[in-house]
């Protein structure tokens, strides 16, 4: 699964999602505070659609060249598992779809569901595809929670007072901003520039780890973009994103 593909798909799961929690708030109607839980959750899930579909919009126009690219080259292609996840969920969403139609859901059994949902990989790959697009969002003061935080802390707070269940809670904590913590940082690893874009500013090193690693213009320390070039022997720091490993701080040899 390519990105674009990855865009189509984390959008249209949104989309059902949240059309599926705006059902439920009708179904809890009766229910104040029930009824507006769950409306806040499909409004969530109806930015996340609106913002994916703005940043692939973006990628398209900001990066002419990407279709072609991604034809050729399969770039920011999705590893096995995330695709599992994404079909395990999207099976997951239908059946309760089904079940919906069907008889009316107790508020314990619509908590189970939003627990597996929230536990899944989908806000993270949400963070994914728009921090790849380079979209630029609405700037948020500094240290301030992501959008994804406080919608963790809205669940947290439902979950804590209502669901008697023994589904986690998502932690929040993983959702913090891109910001990594020191103990993510590794140091002084070796490898050789093995992709260049121009044209839509980004690479991949070749680790001698055996890994690959994504980096971007400003994450040479040491040279210029201009010099990076494949084969080119670097050394660099790797920072650990839930949605990936990024080469940081390079220097060219």
């Amino acid at each position: 699964m390519n990105i674009l593909e990855a865009y189509d798909t984390a959008i249209d799961t949104e989309k059902r999602l949240s059309n599926l929690y705006y059902r439920l708030s009708n179904l809890f109607k009766n229910n104040t505070e029930t009824h507006n839980f769950w409306t806040s959750i499909a409004d969530h899930e109806k930015s996340h659609c609106e913002t994916l579909t703005l940043s692939k919009g973006y990628l398209l126009w900001s990066h002419p060249s990407v279709k072609q690219a991604v034809k050729q080259e399969n770039i920011f292609s999705l590893n096995r598992s995330e695709i599992t996840g994404l079909e395990a969920l999207n099976l997951m969403i239908r059946d309760y779809e089904r079940k919906l139609k069907k008889e009316l859901p107790s508020l314990q059994d619509a908590l189970g569901v939003l627990l597996k949902i929230e536990n899944s990989e989908l806000n993270h790959l949400y963070n994914r595809l728009i921090r790849l697009s380079g979209v630029k969002l609405p700037q948020k003061p500094e240290n301030a929670p992501s959008s994804i935080q406080e919608h963790e802390k809205v669940i947290k707070a439902f979950i804590d007072k209502h669901y008697r269940g023994n589904i986690p809670t998502a932690c929040i904590e993983d959702y913090a901003d891109t910001k990594p913590a020191p103990s993510n940082r590794e140091n002084g690893v070796t490898g050789k520039i093995a992709e260049v874009v121009p044209d839509m500013s980004y690479g991949f090193i070749d680790g001698d780890d055996g890994e690959r690693y994504l980096f971007l213009p400003e994450d040479i320390l040491q040279g210029n973009w201009e010099d990076a070039e494949v084969n080119k022997s670097v050394e660099f720091s790797v920072v650990r994103f839930p949605w990936g490993s990024r080469a940081k701080d390079i220097k060219m040899w």
